[in-house]
């Protein structure tokens, strides 16, 4: 019953932003605000000739605000120095030890907040062109703390008043259940076999894939943007240059009723540059804000 409520709410996103482009014409670039998501493999891996890739390739892009998870290497000069690379003057890193977030931005970064407290890595929290952002990363191998994250992301949120524009983005961990016709029995009994041989690794429920991370932020109100014009399924982890197992969607953005009906477009970024730079795909979205 909630997949089908969810695919009608898709449908009638899909179906409003189908009208207002028909009857608005192509919108114009003062309402475009265009936003990447990007979870970069242990900051390029230090890598300074991915990095350049990198510069080259997101000026191409051109998105007015990133989201980066796995910024390791990096500290707030040097992200700010990475950042004016690409013409974004206000960049926040969340912490130098261990496994960062960050965000860059043409618009000021406001009202910061960092939270290692009860998070496996962490979450930022900011406001940007009016938009409450929170940029996570998911603990990569305890369902039962993922479960303790997001809890802490939704009440978090709900400090924000609804009327306001909310996301929520970043590398999850977590599969969606509208995906699960996509996940094998081979991959299952593979992540079954891991788990068995090593007990640091808990991510499935009884044997079984778990979908309550991403179903608690359907719950709590959240529209998986992807999905609003993807009804086909889009990998985002992992590439084909470090492809190990296979392949999942765990990086999101999500957003509130608000914030939702801006949207223009939402993809995933596949191309030759973003197969070579990480072992996670980009999450490319625009609104139109104005």
């Amino acid at each position: 019953m909630k997949n089908l409520l969810y695919l009608s709410i898709l449908l009638i996103f899909v179906s409003c932003t189908q009208s207002a482009k028909q009857s608005e014409g192509p919108f114009s670039k003062p309402g475009e605000f265009k936003l990447l998501s990007y979870n970069v493999f242990e900051g390029f891996l230090n890598n300074d000739t991915i990095k350049n890739m990198y510069v080259d390739w997101v000026k191409k892009i051109n998105p007015d605000m990133v989201a980066y998870q796995e910024m390791n290497h990096f500290t707030q000069k040097s992200l700010e120095e990475l950042a004016a690379r690409y013409g974004h003057p206000y960049a926040i890193q969340s912490k130098e030890e261990g496994y960062p977030v960050a965000l860059t931005s043409k618009y000021p970064i406001v009202n910061v907040q960092k939270v290692i407290d009860n998070m496996h890595h962490v979450y930022l929290y900011a406001n940007v062109n009016g938009i409450n952002v929170m940029v996570v990363h998911f603990s990569p191998r305890s369902l039962e703390k993922r479960r303790n994250e997001v809890r802490e992301i939704l009440a978090r949120a709900a400090l924000i008043p609804q009327n306001e524009k909310i996301l929520v983005m970043g590398d999850f961990n977590s599969l969606a259940e509208i995906d699960a016709p996509q996940y094998s029995d081979e991959m299952l009994q593979a992540r079954i076999e891991t788990e068995a041989k090593d007990s640091r690794i808990r991510n499935l429920d009884n044997k079984k894939f778990d979908y309550s991370i991403t179903n608690a932020m359907l719950d709590a109100g959240y529209i998986d943007l992807l999905k609003v014009f993807h009804k086909e399924f889009l990998y985002t982890f992992s590439t084909e240059k470090y492809r190990s197992e296979h392949i999942s969607r765990i990086d999101y953005v999500w957003a509130n009723d608000a914030m939702a009906k801006y949207i223009i477009s939402a993809d995933v970024v596949y191309d030759g540059m973003t197969e070579e730079m990480s072992d996670h795909l980009p999450l490319l979205v625009t609104f139109d804000l104005k």
